[in-house]
């Protein structure tokens, strides 16, 4: 990139932002020259401009303001606004170069796992870009802050892109149906998900049982950053932590491991999914088919549910509503405050449909021991921001009704101590069989669930 013949610097004065399933830029820019266009400050969403403005230009915003009412260098949410605000525009450049963390910068600066902006999709969108704040003022002429929104610039010189190759390892989402037994509906589909993945290898071992009693002192959602405790332990705490070690080493010495098995992040409910599947093979089909899909690349950013949705293989309105299990073998007392054998989380089942939430309802008042559903983690703005985290969120952005089931965070989340010796195995056989039912009574009914609720922007980044 260059303005008025000087070269811009790579990671110094501009950086490109990595397409992925949720900020939703194109991967590259051809050669030409682009015309710029101020634009205001990144999430105001009170500037407008008309489309004849911004199209085919290179629009630069200000760096998002933070909580704290100043400039910040966290521009995702605000980034993946831009595009369904100048969806019109080649490209986006926000001034947070400046801001942004050690590790954000390192994190623009690496490849990694992502997925075309343009995959299953023929609208162009425009490229993404943070760039510095001295670049923003070489590109305009002027501090953009002394600016009004639409003043022209300078003209830009760009030809920069992202080589995309295949990963080494490539996953795959499978893919089942259950043919449904009405020849009216059964072209209609129930789905229920999972993912069958999970993350990498440590590059240094940990001591399995030290970790564990450690986190349950001190992190007992596991390595969730949103509500992990920071703080170091007091006397007291060490203690506790150092009684839990010594009882543990007198049965067995230390066991070193580097391999997060992920037993309940996903594989209790990629399980489940296969219990479900067993159940309702031998038994009355139910009369809408019923899609079993186990998404891979979750872990990643939600690939694997981001590709499906956009290249369903049955027509994507056929799918009258999705099941997600995430998380669905723990939930305990041992595992989290208030938990038990009548303990489940249910997010989002009213989001887009009214019936969709009364259907998870009555299913669970008419069963024999009925669960105590928590919908705290589905309130808006809670600080966990779970609906936006699992793959049931790639099907309501297209307006498919969602019901994301879990049964909460604990102390081994994303840790090595995910492990199947501390499945609740009990819980997670009722917890297949409350999904289960759910998907029957959704494909039994004579009508399927209505979308009573405003469809979301698909191209907008998610909301809690």
């Amino acid at each position: 990139m260059s303005v008025n013949g000087e070269t811009l610097q790579l990671f110094t004065d501009y950086a490109p932002i990595r397409p992925t399933a949720t900020i939703r830029f194109a991967p590259g820019l051809a050669p030409s020259a682009l015309e710029t266009v101020y634009g205001g400050r990144a999430g105001d969403s009170s500037v407008t401009l008309r489309a004849d403005v911004v199209r085919g230009r290179l629009v630069i915003l200000d760096a998002p303001l933070g909580t704290n009412g100043q400039p910040t260098g966290s521009y995702n949410t605000q980034a993946a606004f831009s595009i369904s605000r100048f969806p019109g525009a080649s490209a986006i450049a926000i001034a947070a170069l400046d801001l942004v963390s050690a590790g954000a910068a390192s994190s623009l600066r690496s490849g990694g796992l992502g997925l075309s902006a343009t995959a299953g999709n023929s609208t162009q969108l425009p490229f993404g870009l943070v760039i510095s704040s001295a670049t923003a003022a070489r590109m305009m002429g002027a501090q953009p802050g002394s600016l009004r929104p639409g003043a022209r610039g300078n003209s830009v010189i760009v030809d920069v892109r992202f080589d995309e190759q295949a990963v080494n390892f490539p996953a795959r989402n499978v893919i089942a149906i259950l043919r449904g037994s009405d020849p009216l509906l059964h072209g209609q589909y129930v789905a229920i998900g999972a993912h069958s993945d999970h993350i990498a290898p440590t590059t240094l071992g940990v001591d399995h049982d030290s970790l564990r009693a450690y986190n349950r002192v001190m992190r007992p959602f596991g390595a969730e950053s949103r509500i992990v405790v920071a703080s170091a332990p007091n006397a007291a705490q060490v203690v506790q932590i150092q009684a839990s070690i010594d009882s543990v080493r007198r049965l067995r010495p230390a066991r070193r491991d580097s391999i997060f098995n992920g037993a309940d992040d996903d594989a209790s409910g990629s399980v489940a999914m296969l219990e479900i599947a067993e159940s309702l093979a031998k038994g009355a089909r139910p009369r809408r088919s019923i899609l079993f899909v186990w998404h891979t690349g979750e872990e990643s950013g939600l690939l694997g549910s981001a590709f499906f949705t956009e290249n369903t293989t049955v027509p994507r309105d056929s799918i009258v509503a999705q099941l997600n299990m995430d998380m669905v073998g723990r939930g305990m007392a041992t595992d989290l405050a208030g938990g038990g054998a009548r303990n489940i989380q249910v997010i989002g089942s009213r989001r887009l449909s009214t019936d969709l939430g009364n259907v998870v309802d009555s299913v669970n008042a008419t069963s024999a021991d009925p669960y105590l559903i928590d919908y705290g983690p589905d309130a808006p703005r809670h600080i966990q921001n779970r609906y936006c985290r699992s793959d049931h969120y790639m099907y309501a952005r297209t307006g498919i009704p969602i019901a994301y089931i879990s049964r909460g965070y604990h102390q081994d989340y994303h840790l090595v101590t995910d492990e199947a010796q501390y499945i609740s195995y009990d819980g997670l056989a009722r917890v297949a069989a409350f999904v289960r039912d759910i998907s029957v009574a959704l494909a039994d009914r004579n009508d399927r669930v209505r979308v009573d609720k405003a469809k979301p922007d698909p191209l907008a980044p998610c909301q809690q």
